[in-house]
This record gives structure tokens, C-alpha cells and sequence, in this order.
């Protein structure tokens, strides 16, 4: 069994009902909303299941990865922002994939793992990532020029200067260079990560009258709704995007229509080299289609992801899988996570492993055409509350420096020393949603009758046994997933004998190898 897992960013799953949909797949036929979005991968979903309500675990790129490919969640580890990886005395799948046995190819951007684990867990890699987008649409000084808004690229779609159909290429290059069995190939592209700006053969595409009839995005400064919500001290605040016009929003979405078009389109230009890879590879080869994030892209006036927030928007990615000798146009309704793609990797695999995780396979969904759980809960967490998290330059610590992009979200997180983003830990099931936030506002959503998220019940006596119920679930969470045992085991009693640090030193200090047999712990003699 070989794997594709085709990986982007911030494509937000627009697989939804027609009160919500956007973005990806069938809903607009659905719904007689006739923009050709994402034709590839409709044809991919009837050759295999789609998920209607995957989340991600957090909603940023790096700590997303992190809880994706470890199956732990954010309070396990603490990969909590873009620059703290997975490390090398941590287990991940792809590393126990490359250990049974795989050739681990990746792709694009990494995001997720230290140079170590890297190296521990990958076959081989090139970090070919992005597109033009072109430049910024809004001077310095202009209220949209944090907005992301770019006026397009105008590099050509099929360049390989665009760095996303590059590594699309090379991946079709090495599916056609009968590459050594077992193989798992990583994509991860740039897909609809802003700047918001597409190629030139996608730039014309869903002219905005169309996009505003088809599209009705969720108003902005809602009472009872978190800070970062808010004109006042939010992000279109900090982004000084509470004088553009609705028009300037809907452009906004428009424009992150054609990425994911774009990205649509490389997913089928994958798709169509597997298929010319000969020698029955297609057949034997399993292919996941998600993403880390979602995206505002325009929604309640705001732009790009937020760490500090739990939006549908942002948590709801699609999730799209076609598997050897699986059903064809199936749909799973049972809330899943992203952790649950690569567990179903490695029971596909046949990989045990002893390490910790919370992952649930999908084969159910995937063989058998069962809806998946649900009565399940799923779980996602974000937000900071240490001053080495955010202090100097927010989460990503960029530069001191208010022409670039990312300077807005850093003075934000950064204000109210350091609570300008606080810690929150979502659970959501079909029905409801709780987000709770020991320093700032939480959240309670009835989704049955509010699934855009619009009403915030939050401390409503008339939902208080809900928020109650949604909170014992929480609680029971935190103390069932709140440590775990490492692979690793260490012996008791001190070294032997003094080592000078070395490769060969470090390296058996480090990572111990689990398979050499346990010296025995004599209880008696550690306690002298």
C-alpha cells in the first residue's frame, strides 16, 4: 500500500449546508450555485468518501501540524506556536511509517518537524512552496493594505516559477520513476494561504455579482461575540479594515475562490499523473485531500486565521479519501479530526506502535460506508497565556515592523500585556459547540439552529444545563488526554561511567531505541 497525502493551507471546508457553503466541493450544485470551484476534486469525492465535519485540532499552521502528526493534542506537548516543532524524543506517523519500512517524500513547506525529527522521520525532501500573487492592492497608509488583497499574479498557472505546480511536478516525476514500494508522498502547497491572489488564468474567474448572489457572508462586530471580533479592539481594529466598504470583503472572497480553484487545479493535474504512473500504482495507492486551517476570507470583516479563535470557519477543513477497494461517493456525517487521517495511514499499514495517541481510524467510513460517530466530540485548542509564547513579535515574533503583514496580528496578541489573545479549548459535536476561555469570553453555540455561529449563548440561563454538559465533556477530556507516557524508557541509576558528547553519544541518549531490551529497574538497589 502506498500513500498521496495532498496537504494545504487554508482552504476552509466549504463542503457545508447551504446556509454556510463556500469554498470546496458538490455543495454548489447543491444549492444551484453553479461556481466551478473545485471540479477535480468533486470527481475525486465520488471516487471515494468525504468527511462533513473535519476539524483541525488548532487553527494554525506549525501547532495544527504538530497535533495532526503526533495524534496528541495541544495541552500534551505544547507545540503551541510556529516555532516550536516536533522534536526528536517525540513519536510521530510519518517517522513510524519511515520505520516500517516506507519511503517518506516530501513536498513543500515543513511547519512541523525540528531538524531532527526531520531527518528521523523523512526519506527525502525539497521545499518547493507558494505562487505569485502579485502586489499588495492598497498603498501603506490605506485602510486595506493589512487586508492581504493582492491584484494577482501574473506568473502563468502551469510555471514551474510557481513554486505549488513545482513540487505538484516533482511528485508526478517521482510517481512515474517506479520509486521504491512502500512510498508515502507529503504535499503540503501554500493552496489558499494569503496573500489573497491568484494566477492569471484564475485571476478573472467568479465575477462578483455571481460571488455576492451566491455567497452571504457572516456579518461583522457581533454583540456578545469575542474580542477579536470587535471594530473596537479586534482584528479589523488592529488590521484597519473598519472602513472598507462590503464590496471590499466580498473581492476578498472572490479572490480566495480562485486560489482554491488554482489549488483544485494541481490537485488534478496529481490526480491525472498517478493515473499515467503505469503498472497499477493507481490501484494500490490511497490518496487523502485536507488542509491545516480554515480561513475568514472576508467573514465577519475579517482576514486569514486567528490562533485565539475557534470560528467554523477556521476549526471545519475539508477532508476527502479514496482508498483501494474502498466505497465510492460516499459521505460521512460523524465529526472526525486530522489526527484521524494519518491513524488510518498506519492501521492501513499495518504499523503497531505502543505510543500514545488519540487518532481514530476512518476505515469504518472508508470500507464500510458507516457515517462515522455521530454522537462524537471533537476537540481543538489555541490561544497564549505565557509571555515567551507571543513577547518579542506575537506568536510568529516577526520584526518590529509595521509594513509587514503580520505586524497587526503581533501588536494584537501582545496587548493587554500578553492576553491579547488568550488561551481557549473548544469541543464540538453536530449539535453544539463550547469554547471556553478562562481569560477571555467563551463561546456556546446552538448549531442546529445557529450554524453560523451568529448568537452567543454563553452564560444564557436558558442553555446552562447545556453549557454545563458541554463543559463536564471538557473537563473529562483534559483528565483522560492530559499526559502520556514516552516510547522511550530510561534506566533508573546513574551512567556507568562518564561519555563525552558525541553524534554517536547524543544520539543513544536522545533516542534510545525502543526495541533493544529494557535493563531491569531493581527497585531495591536504585533505593539503596
Amino acid at each position: 500500500m502506498c500513500y498521496i497525502f495532498f496537504f494545504f493551507f487554508q482552504a476552509e471546508d466549504g463542503i457545508r449546508d447551504a446556509q454556510e457553503s463556500r469554498g470546496l466541493g458538490d455543495v454548489y450544485k447543491r444549492q444551484g450555485n453553479k461556481l466551478p470551484v473545485s471540479p477535480n476534486l468533486d470527481k475525486f469525492a465520488a471516487q471515494g468518501t468525504r468527511f462533513e465535519q473535519a476539524h483541525v485540532m488548532h487553527t494554525q499552521c506549525s501547532p495544527s501540524r504538530a497535533t495532526m502528526m503526533t495524534g496528541r493534542y495541544m495541552h500534551v506537548l505544547g507545540h503551541r506556536t510556529q516555532i516550536h516543532l516536533i522534536r526528536a524524543y517525540e513519536d510521530n506517523y510519518w517517522r513510524l511509517l519511515k520505520e516500517a519500512g516506507y519511503h517518506v517524500q516530501w513536498y513543500g513547506k515543513n511547519d512541523a518537524l525540528s531538524a531532527t525529527s526531520f531527518n528521523l522521520s523523512v526519506s527525502g525532501w525539497e521545499n518547493d512552496i507558494g505562487y505569485d500573487s502579485g502586489s499588495n492592492a492598497f498603498k501603506f497608509g490605506e485602510a486595506g493594505y493589512w487586508s492581504m488583497l493582492s491584484t494577482g499574479g501574473s506568473t502563468h498557472a502551469n510555471s514551474t516559477k510557481n513554486k505549488d505546480y513545482l513540487a505538484v511536478s516533482k511528485a508526478i516525476d517521482f510517481l512515474k520513476s517506479s520509486p521504491p514500494e512502500p512510498f508515502a508522498i507529503f504535499l503540503p502547497t501554500r493552496g489558499a494561504h494569503p496573500p489573497y491572489g491568484a494566477p492569471p488564468e484564475f485571476s478573472d474567474k467568479f465575477p462578483l455579482p455571481e460571488v455576492k448572489e451566491a455567497i452571504k457572508l457572516r456579518p461583522p462586530n457581533l454583540a456578545g461575540k469575542p474580542e477579536y471580533h470587535s471594530f473596537r479592539d479586534g482584528i479589523p481594529h488592529y488590521r484597519n479594515l473598519t472602513y472598507l466598504s462590503d464590496d471590499t470583503f466580498y473581492e476578498i472572497q472572490r479572490t480566495y475562490l480562485q486560489m482554491i480553484s488554482y489549488t483544485d487545479w494541481t490537485f488534478g493535474q496529481l490526480l491525472e499523473g498517478l493515473d499515467q504512473a503505469g503498472s497499477g500504482l493507481v490501484d494500490r495507492t490511497a490518496v487523502f485531500f485536507s488542509s491545516d486551517h480554515g480561513d475568514f476570507a472576508g467573514d465577519y470583516h475579517m482576514i486569514e486565521k486567528w490562533p485565539g479563535g475557534a470560528d467554523d470557519v477556521l476549526t471545519r477543513v475539508p477532508l476527502v479519501a479514496r482508498i483501494p477497494g474502498g466505497l465510492q461517493g460516499h459521505v460521512a456525517t460523524g465529526p472526525v479530526q486530522t489526527a484521524d487521517i494519518m491513524e488510518t495511514m498506519i492501521t492501513m499499514a499495518g504499523v503497531n506502535s505502543t505510543w500514545v495517541r488519540f487518532g481514530q481510524s476512518l476505515l469504518p467510513q472508508l470500507l464500510h460506508g458507516t457515517p462515522g460517530d455521530n454522537a462524537r466530540f471533537v476537540f481543538s485548542e489555541g490561544g497564549f497565556s505565557f509571555a515567551s509564547e507571543l513577547f518579542p513579535g506575537g506568536s510568529d515574533h516577526v520584526p518590529d515592523d509595521p509594513r509587514g503583514m503580520y505586524w497587526p496580528r503581533a501588536q494584537e496578541e501582545m496587548n493587554h500585556d500578553g492576553n491579547g489573545s488568550p488561551k481557549w479549548v473548544m469541543v464540538r459535536n453536530l449539535t453544539a459547540k463550547l469554547v471556553y476561555r478562562p481569560r477571555g469570553i467563551s463561546e456556546l453555540y446552538d448549531l442546529k439552529n445557529d450554524p453560523q455561529e451568529l448568537n452567543n449563548l454563553h452564560q444564557n440561563p436558558e442553555h446552562g444545563q447545556l453549557e454545563r454538559e458541554m463543559m463536564a465533556v471538557m473537563a473529562e477530556w483534559l483528565v483522560q488526554t492530559g499526559d502520556v507516557p514516552p516510547v522511550r524508557n530510561d534506566h533508573r541509576g546513574p551512567p556507568t561511567y562518564p561519555d563525552a558528547l558525541s553524534v554517536q553519544s547524543c544520539t543513544e541518549l536522545m533516542e534510545p531505541d525502543p526495541k533493544q531490551p529494557f535493563p531491569y529497574n531493581d527497585l531495591l538497589a536504585v533505593n539503596g
